[in-house]
């Protein structure tokens, strides 16, 4: 605590609102890292089994009776200082021992990524429960005829499980990359002191152990100063949203008065106030912003660290782990409304259907199919294709075109171009792995289920390796209160 009190100004601009940061996310930890001190301190026996008693004994009392004041007082400076100095109260003299071979610059960043990593994690959970919905959607779009765009114009049909399945494994990877950041975020910094370690011989390995961290940073200067943990996190969910909200907008496109492949249910409409023909989709433009909003706001996180010197970073991670806490929790509202209106759209078939014949969106088929059946080049099966579109698709043309490209008769008749032009044909000879026929999305859904199996493994063995990490650090906390 200091002497001397702070500037009203600086207290509510920037001492108040860090406080209330630490009281709403990082307490928690704070104390875990505190105990984890101790007992490294006393194990390595820097002080003495008196000491560490005494010690233990103060953060035991305080863990149930310290009250977080609602605003800072004028004379502290963070959260640290004011528990140290209710530490002081009850322990007296023998407090000032817990602050050997540590500073303020590894404490906030270990508390920092303790409290990162479990917001992580949850978001992984998050994750996994969408995809698992997300699945069972594909399953029940199997036979939900839609049409696939490329450059704004009807491509190619497909199925809604296809359609859907591609934005699930774009998810995917973009949670196989989350599992690396969480990786990144579980190392301690404990240890790293200011920057430049400890006289001390302490043990930066088994307080890396005792938190549940995967490992710590070697060099003490890059534990203190590295930006990586944050904007990795940051760039992660970023690369989330920006996906989602492209995935949205092309959904937009569909569920289009023009295009009116996609119909929601009266559920997910607004109406307009002046206008009674409207059913406006707003949840996916409530979707669109609510990405677009955190993606800007991660890569404002981004560029924060641009031109901050390779030194400490606590001044810019206190503000900026909030931030990216709140953006985390933020995206459950995207996942939630995404998962609303994946489950509850419906694919209009009928006009799936009418704009394959209307665009000749299969045509591509009938070109595979001069290939395969008649030897025809591909690239002039092609040509033969495109100027059958010209024509309007008249079978007739398409035999005079054929004959005078080739010099061969087309011996089909007007019933099997007909069944090559069907969308339920195109589909169903997609069946390389991967295609929209059942035998190709075979293949997706076991690389997404073994995704999941994965996502679902590192999920317990961090939830084990937690918990058990923190059973041990209490175990061996509540052995320091038992008199020396």
């Amino acid at each position: 605590m200091s002497t001397t009190p702070f500037s009203p100004i600086y207290v509510n601009r920037v001492l108040d609102p860090a406080y209330q940061n630490w009281k709403a996310y990082y307490y928690k930890a704070l104390i875990d890292v505190q105990k984890a001190h101790l007992c490294m301190l006393y194990d390595r026996k820097i002080i003495s089994s008196e000491i560490a008693f005494r010690i233990a004994r103060a953060l035991y009392d305080l863990q149930d009776t310290f009250v977080l004041p609602t605003h800072i007082p004028q004379n502290a400076e963070d959260l640290y200082f004011l528990f140290e100095s209710s530490l002081f109260e009850v322990a007296g003299e023998d407090a000032a021992w817990l602050h050997t071979a540590r500073s303020r610059n590894d404490m906030d960043t270990t508390v920092f990524r303790l409290s990162l990593r479990e917001r992580l994690l949850s978001l992984l959970e998050r994750n996994l429960l969408f995809f698992q919905t997300l699945i069972d959607r594909c399953k029940e779009g199997e036979e939900e005829l839609t049409i696939l765009f490329t450059h704004g114009q009807p491509a190619n049909p497909s199925t809604i499980a296809h359609y859907l399945s591609s934005f699930l494994m774009e998810m995917i990877e973009n949670t196989c990359k989350l599992i690396d950041v969480i990786k990144d975020v579980n190392r301690s910094t404990m240890g790293a002191c200011a920057i430049t370690g400890s006289g001390f011989d302490i043990d930066r390995e088994g307080m890396s152990k005792s938190l549940g961290f995967d490992s710590f940073i070697v060099n003490t200067y890059q534990a203190i100063s590295t930006s990586h943990w944050l904007i990795s996190t940051a760039s992660c969910l970023q690369v989330m949203m920006v996906d989602v909200g492209r995935f949205v907008v092309d959904m937009l496109h569909k569920v289009s008065a023009e295009v009116g492949l996609l119909r929601f249910p009266d559920e997910l409409v607004q109406i307009s106030s002046i206008m009674p023909q409207k059913r406006n989709p707003v949840i996916l433009e409530h979707i669109r912003i609510q990405a677009e909003a955190i993606a800007g706001d991660c890569q404002s996180i981004i560029q924060s660290f641009h031109n901050v010197p390779f030194q400490d970073v606590n001044e810019n991670a206190d503000m900026l782990i909030t931030r990216m806490i709140c953006l985390i929790d933020q995206s459950y509202s995207v996942f939630d409304l995404l998962e609303e209106s994946l489950i509850k759209m419906k694919s209009n078939t009928e006009r799936a259907r009418e704009v394959c014949y209307c665009f000749g969106v299969t045509t591509t088929e009938l070109a595979d199919t001069l290939v395969r059946k008649f030897s025809v080049g591909f690239r002039k099966a092609h040509k033969i294709c495109s100027e059958f579109e010209v024509k309007g698709q008249e079978k007739e043309a398409l035999r005079r075109i054929f004959l005078k490209s080739t010099g061969q008769k087309l011996n089909l008749s007007d019933q099997e171009i007909d069944e090559i032009l069907s969308p339920e044909r195109f589909i169903s000879v997609r069946s390389t792995n991967g295609g929209p026929s059942s035998a190709g999305m075979k293949m997706i859904y076991e690389s997404a289920n073994n995704a999941l199996n994965d996502f679902e493994e590192c999920i317990r063995a961090y939830r084990n390796k937690w918990d058990s990490a923190k059973h041990l650090l209490n175990k061996r906390f509540d052995s320091l209160l038992k008199s020396p």
